[in-house]
């Protein structure tokens, strides 16, 4: 806890008794991570070599946001000082006063709240991290031995263990442990499986993810017939969540919608314009226990909250930052780690297995090429997905290859569209009709 006592000594001191009247700061907000790390790779097959080497590591480093006595704020990251050298973080100070800009929106730091209680933690982890790391080295023995004996393999395993610190000159004061486990593996760079929440996997979870990934892998050496204008795509949950990520993300952020820079304008916000299928609704939701999203606080010191984005199709919110959420006129909401903790959600959701059964003609797109240059406020997308699944009478038969035209918003608000739960993943599968041909 070095950085964060060095910073709060630093922020109480200019608060009181600056060296310099311009270096007075008025409020001031500290966030710092402490984590330790143990991780494991493979690459070409070969375990713990030169590329992928066994390593453990710690750190501390955060973010601080001030404002000083004139209105103006400064932000930067921040990490603890390799020497003790007295006058480093007075330096940093005027470092930080140079850098000041004006942004009355900006200068507001929200009073403490209670906080919900929020599963963010695995002792298990906490164990890996002691020592009993046993379990890492094991499971990727796993992974070798098991593999496809043609297959080239990829694969990485970190777990983490750590304190996240937040504090705020309004009289917020949170310290709290978390932990995260993440693990992937791929298959000559053809199929891969994956897992990331803030607890281990099990065993049933990892057998299971592990013979998706097997099975994938050989239908995608056997040959299938080409798509038609009738065929189904259903994005796969790792497909899903890219496809949240380049389109939902960007049209729901607070400040791109007061900006006018987003899919929806403020006006469609307030009017609940309705958008995406009545059955279809988005939230974040931080407050499931142990999930990678999940967490009791935002780094803006608001206490997480679900918070729902579209609910039957309508608009309800953009997500609101502090600083979005003064310019809207709101109380902030909660905001998502990426897609971590967004959940996209149709009332007539199945699980996969009962789906794939109905599906008669289909493709099962994997992963896409050139997602990130699609326009995410036009939702269009032009999209190759080489190395798709092919799906016919229920039952995946083999690989092909497609191309996709389509507009991901409208696919939306098609009444063609609905998902199917996935076993492993917090994203759903998504079964829509949109433009598809053979490559």
């Amino acid at each position: 806890m070095k950085l964060i006592a060095q910073l709060e000594d630093l922020f109480y001191q200019s608060q009181r008794a600056p060296k310099r009247e311009d270096l007075r700061v008025q409020d001031w907000r500290i966030v710092v991570h402490e984590s330790e790390v143990v991780a494991l790779g493979i690459k070409d097959n070969s375990p713990g070599s030169v590329y992928t080497p066994p390593s453990y590591r710690q750190g501390e480093s955060g973010d601080i946001f001030l404002v000083w006595q004139d209105g103006t704020c400064s932000q930067a990251m921040v990490q603890l000082p390799l020497s003790g050298e007295p006058e480093y973080w007075q330096r940093e100070l005027e470092q930080w006063r140079q850098a000041s800009y004006s942004d009355p929106d900006a200068a507001h730091l929200p009073s403490p709240e209670s906080l919900p209680l929020v599963a963010v933690e695995d002792r298990g982890i906490q164990s890996i991290i002691a020592g009993d790391d046993k379990i890492l080295f094991d499971q990727a023995d796993d992974w070798l031995r098991e593999k496809p004996s043609q297959a080239k393999m990829q694969g990485s395993i970190q777990a983490a263990w750590g304190y996240r610190h937040v504090r705020t000159s309004t009289g917020l004061a949170v310290t709290y442990q978390q932990s995260q486990f993440v693990s992937w593996f791929s298959f000559d760079s053809l199929v891969g499986g994956g897992f990331a929440k803030r607890r281990l996997i099990q065993p049933e979870e990892q057998k299971q993810l592990w013979t998706q990934t097997v099975n994938q892998y050989e239908w995608m050496q056997k040959p299938a017939a080409s798509v038609g204008p009738n065929t189904q795509v259903i994005f796969a949950p790792g497909m899903t969540e890219d496809m949240l990520r380049q389109f939902i993300l960007p049209n729901f952020s607070g400040d791109r919608v007061i900006e006018g820079q987003g899919a929806f304008s403020k006006n469609s916000f307030l009017d609940n314009t309705q958008v995406f299928h009545e059955q279809l609704s988005l939230l974040i939701d931080p407050l499931r226990p142990l999930e990678l999203g999940s967490y009791l606080v935002t780094p803006e010191g608001v206490p997480a909250q679900q918070t729902v984005l579209v609910q039957k199709g309508q608009l309800i919110t953009p997500f609101l930052r502090v600083k979005d959420a003064v310019r809207w006129g709101a109380k902030p909401t909660a905001v998502p780690q990426g897609t971590a903790g967004l959940y996209l959600k149709h009332q007539a959701e199945v699980p996969w297995a009962k789906a794939l059964e109905e599906v008669e003609d289909g493709v099962l797109i994997l992963s896409v090429l050139g997602l990130h240059t699609q326009d995410s406020v036009s939702g269009s997308y032009s999209l190759s997905a080489p190395h798709s699944l092919r799906i016919l009478k229920g039952q995946i038969v083999g690989k092909t290859d497609v191309k996709l035209t389509g507009n991901f918003l409208k696919d939306l608000a098609a009444t063609t569209t609905r998902t199917a739960k996935s076993d492993l993943q917090t994203h759903p599968y998504l079964i829509l009709k949109t433009g598809v041909q053979s490559l």
